[in-house]
């Protein structure tokens, strides 16, 4: 299974299953996400990058 990474706004690095996120929304130009009930603003990476990354994971 392979893990993606991203930091959240706390500087806080997380490697997460991407099946686990369960939405994606833009919030002033940086990309929410909601990980199993939580929410966390995605650092390093706008919507559409993040977008980009979830589509390059092989999906079974």
């Amino acid at each position: 299974m392979e893990f993606m990474e991203f930091t959240d706004n706390k500087g806080k690095v997380h490697y997460i299953n991407p099946n686990h996120i369960s939405a994606l929304c833009e919030q002033e130009g940086q990309c929410k996400i909601n990980l199993m009930g939580q929410d966390y603003i995605v650092t390093k990476g706008t919507m559409e990058d993040v977008k980009l990354h979830l589509t390059s994971f092989k999906h079974y």
